[in-house]
């Protein structure tokens, strides 16, 4: 669908998804893979990079700037509701960069959560964006070089990004079962 509606003109496809990038940021069930893959499947894989980087960095920045005036209120309520945030989080002043960049690499935690969540406890924006973009840097490498090769599916690009990206949601679900195992446990 994304690839239909996508304009002709590079710079205005661009454009568009950028705008897709932003309504993302502010849609906990839209899957950001979709957006990165189109993308690469658009553009040349240099570009389809740097949109994609663009893209993330507007993903990572509007949910973090509504927490940010949120306020203290929005911290309490996702203490709740992701308890592990709380934990974490107690040693996020230590290393900012540090527990952005781990918050990103977990596919377990809603990104957009933590984006609000660090926005709300007012870390530092520009270690919350380098720590974030460091911490998706695989994912979008990996979503644009499947989208490049979407059309070759017997390429190597193709199954080893395939791969990778599955290699990356099973590890991260495993790790959400055995901490869940553990929490009962407990």
């Amino acid at each position: 669908t994304i690839l239909k509606y996508t304009p002709e003109s590079p710079f205005i496809a661009a454009i568009v998804i950028l705008l897709l990038y932003a309504l993302k940021s502010v849609s906990f069930i839209f899957p950001i893979a979709v957006i990165q893959i189109a993308t690469g499947h658009l553009f040349e894989t240099p570009v389809a990079l740097l949109i994609n980087f663009a893209g993330r960095a507007v993903t990572l920045s509007i949910p973090y700037w509504i927490g940010r005036f949120s306020g203290s209120d929005l911290v309490s309520s996702l203490q709740k509701k992701y308890p592990k945030l709380k934990k974490i989080c107690s040693k996020q002043e230590q290393n900012p960069i540090f527990i952005s960049f781990l918050f990103r690499t977990f596919c377990f935690l809603p990104g957009d959560a933590v984006s609000l969540y660090l926005g709300a406890t007012k870390t530092s924006f520009p270690h919350y964006l380098t720590g974030g973009i460091l911490g998706t840097t695989l994912g979008v490498v990996l979503s644009t070089i499947l989208g490049s090769s979407i059309t070759k599916p017997s390429s190597p690009a193709f199954w080893l990004s395939a791969f990778l990206m599955a290699l990356m949601a099973v590890t991260s679900f495993l790790f959400y079962l055995y901490s869940n195992k553990k929490k009962l446990n407990n």
